[in-house]
């Protein structure tokens, strides 16, 4: 079974061949080849590339520790894309679009979110949706230390009856978005749809197939990057360095 390393050594190894990457040719490929078509967004693959690449956010050849337990080769750092305010309104753009169309006949009342930087996208989406269409933001709790999302929210904040949609920055196995559906659900609420930044994985997990089955369910990007429990991971086989996600850092 692989070992963490120190952040003295595997971090300043990766920030170094990452940073090379991204002023090479090879990213190129690298970033084309992960990504899939995602139905549900304006944005064309060549944009999701593009946010990729400008936030430098996916790292390529690593081992990674994700929030989930899982392993993974290839990791996409959430907060390099919803720090940077250009691209984040371009993507809370492509999802209050999509609101406004999928739900003009049956309006929702808001947005589900955890309290970590998605919730600034959730605000965008509702500054940018028309005014006969107002959006409240609620937030639950969030643990940016353990990245885990609680359940608690402001009294009454979500009513009976009201319809929301839940918003995440990603989703591998389903878990977080679908505890956000839990959380409008125990409180009285419709579950209307759910959206996220980027499907992360690559196919392996029935919860993920089954909600978007179930629910209208917006996601920007779709990439490839397949995940491992840490007994069946190739990478702990093969004695690799394992990181956490926690020190995965912005490049």
């Amino acid at each position: 079974m692989s070992v963490h390393v120190s952040e003295d050594r595997g971090i300043v190894e990766l920030v170094e061949r990452h940073r090379m990457l991204y002023e090479g040719p090879d990213i190129e490929g690298k970033l084309k080849a992960m990504i899939r078509d995602a139905p549900q967004s304006k944005l064309s693959e060549w944009d999701v590339h593009r946010i990729l690449r400008t936030s430098k956010s996916v790292f390529f050849d690593t081992h990674v520790e994700m929030v989930s337990g899982h392993h993974t080769a290839t990791y996409l750092r959430p907060n390099s894309i919803t720090r940077m305010p250009q691209i984040a309104t371009l993507i809370a753009r492509d999802m209050a679009d999509w609101i406004h169309q999928r739900f003009a006949l049956k309006p929702i009342v808001g947005l589900v979110a955890p309290s970590s930087d998605v919730h600034l996208v959730a605000q965008q989406i509702a500054e940018l949706l028309p005014r006969q269409l107002p959006l409240k933001i609620v937030l639950t709790t969030y643990d940016r230390e353990t990245g885990k999302i609680g359940t608690d929210i402001a009294p009454a904040a979500i009513k009976p009856g009201e319809r929301f949609v839940v918003l995440n920055d990603v989703t591998t196995r389903g878990n977080c978005v679908n505890k956000l559906g839990t959380v409008v659900v125990a409180n009285g609420g419709v579950l209307a749809g759910m959206m996220v930044f980027a499907r992360r994985d690559s196919g392996q997990f029935p919860l993920m197939d089954d909600l978007a089955r179930r629910y209208p369910f917006y996601y920007t990007a779709d990439l490839d990057m397949p995940q491992w429990e840490p007994h069946k991971c190739p990478l702990c086989e093969a004695h690799a360095p394992l990181l956490s996600w926690k020190d995965i850092p912005e490049l």
